[in-house]
């Protein structure tokens, strides 16, 4: 049994850089099949990179080798194969246990310090509080700066990764690793998959999928009954069944914007923090048993239930989601703070913890063409920031681009409000580059200094697709500029109903 590799895990299981083994591609020297390279052909292709030696390889090729044999020897013998994945699925179930436990600790611990910091205490007794809070938060910093993971945990957890079962869909040919504590269902989304499904506890059958190869378990109860003929040709539900082994699944999968159904859900308020002097970051927290489906790029409307205007109606208004398809549970959005705005100024004041919030939608149509070969380009001004980020994390969990370019236009340099993160990402990403822009709020202006960028940083923009988040005026100045310099109009997306800063002259 030899094992695909999407092009990024190559390159990480091997100690390279991702254009190195797209050059052994160009070269003819390592064979590709729909986006992915054979383990054996990669060893071959580079017999000296790995690690100073090919110890990891050869004990991976020795386990899978183990493995198949087992599985064989299980299927005549009729050994304990059945009883040990049994076993592996509680143990991984103990272990997901185990990490909810703490971020529940995780949560308690930031609830321990907004009380530290709100406690009222008298004058005699503010030297002992403060020792205890220059105690939490020294502490707190110190738990941060050990938590460190070595290179050998590093390499473990690429080898557990690549161990995992792979899950690959048709007819979008999308690839994840599935977990076996979760279902199938769960380890999609996680993956930011948009596959069909509605009520995830085995009653309406949108999640099903037919089985093409490969084994699976169920481990959830199903009301949901199969026809003779779904029987037969091997349908299974995703949301009550794991893999036990690389499968294969024909499912349903939204692949634009139309195809996603507008919901209504409740949520809660998780936190809400300030980024400086213009943003607030709001995280909202839905239950267990719901989910948001939407695809990275579109926005919701928000309404706060707990707070009405001077005439009696609901405070709502409309952002756009910053976070990923991949957490469909947590959501978080870029409020941006403006004068006689009530949405915002409740939100700095008034909202609590735990507050209802009710969502509707999602709507908008910016977002990605998974279909694409192309590189990518992000363009974000000011608070336009928040759809390109659920895009970007979008892609880079989905491996989709060869390249990845950011510019974020400001007019000053903390309205970066984000900048470390975007750093993070330059920094851990060998195909991921950044670059924050400072320009004046004027529309010709933004638009030389864009395509100056462009112009100094790409020989070439035809292999491009470029996302842009920015006022619409700017979108109608910028795109017949980018079309003279080389952007094809079907590779331009452009995203105008933002909340951000719009004062151009």
């Amino acid at each position: 049994m030899d094992r695909h590799l999407s092009l990024s895990q190559a390159a990480r299981l091997i100690g390279v850089k991702r254009k190195d083994v797209q050059k052994k591609i160009q070269e003819n020297k390592l064979k590709v099949m729909e986006g992915t390279v054979v383990l054996s052909d990669l060893k071959r292709a580079f017999p000296d990179a790995l690690y100073e030696d090919n110890t990891m390889l050869e004990k991976m090729e020795k386990n899978m080798r183990d493995a198949v044999h087992k599985m064989a020897q299980s299927e005549r013998e009729g050994s304990h194969i059945d009883a040990l994945s049994r076993r592996l699925l509680k143990l991984n179930k103990e272990l997901a246990d185990e990490r909810n436990r703490a971020s529940q600790m995780e949560e308690l611990l930031d609830s321990m310090k907004q009380k530290f910091l709100s406690i009222k205490l008298s004058t005699d007794e503010d030297n002992p509080f403060n020792e205890i809070k220059d105690w939490f938060n020294e502490s707190l910093i110190s738990l941060d700066d050990e938590i460190n993971i070595s290179p050998l945990q590093q390499m473990e957890e690429q080898i557990k990764q690549f161990m995992q079962p792979h899950i690959r869909l048709l007819p979008s040919r999308h690839n994840y690793i599935s977990d076996k504590s979760e279902t199938l269902l769960e380890s999609a989304l996680r993956s930011g998959l948009a596959v069909d499904y509605g009520c995830n506890n085995g009653k309406c059958g949108k999640c099903k999928a037919k089985l093409i190869s490969g084994q699976v378990e169920k481990t959830a109860h199903q009301d949901y009954i199969f026809s003779s003929s779904e029987k037969s040709q091997g349908y299974i539900l995703t949301c009550s069944n794991t893999a036990i082994s690389d499968i294969t699944l024909e499912t349903e999968e939204a692949v634009s914007a139309d195809d996603i159904p507008l919901q209504t859900l409740s949520a809660k308020i998780k936190n809400s923090q300030r980024l400086g002097d213009h943003i607030i970051k709001l995280a909202l927290k839905l239950p267990r048993s719901q989910r948001l489906r939407f695809m990275a790029g579109q926005h919701l409307e928000l309404n706060l239930n707990n707070h009405t205007r001077e005439d009696g109606s609901t405070i709502n208004a409309e952002y756009s989601i910053a976070s990923c398809p991949c957490e469909p549970h947590n959501l978080e959005f870029h409020i941006p703070v403006q004068e006689n705005e009530p949405f915002s100024e409740i939100i700095l004041n008034h909202l609590k913890k735990d507050e209802p919030v009710t969502l509707t939608g999602p709507s908008g149509s910016f977002v990605l063409d998974e279909d694409s070969p192309n590189s990518l380009i992000f363009v974000a001004w000011d608070t336009g920031f928040a759809p390109v980020r659920s895009l970007i994390e979008h892609a880079i969990s989905l491996d989709l681009a060869e390249n990845i370019h950011l510019y974020w236009i400001t007019t000053k340099v903390e309205n970066h409000y984000l900048d470390n993160l975007c750093r993070s990402w330059n920094d851990a990403l060998d195909n991921f580059s950044y670059t924050p822009v400072l320009s004046e709020p004027k529309t010709d202006i933004v638009a030389t200094t864009l395509i100056q960028h462009l112009h100094d940083e790409h020989s070439h923009l035809l292999n491009f697709d470029l996302y842009i988040a920015a006022p619409g005026h700017l979108n109608q100045h910028l795109k017949p500029l980018l079309i003279s310099h080389g952007i094809k109009s079907q590779n331009l997306y452009f995203e105008s109903t933002f909340h951000g800063d719009e004062i151009f002259d």
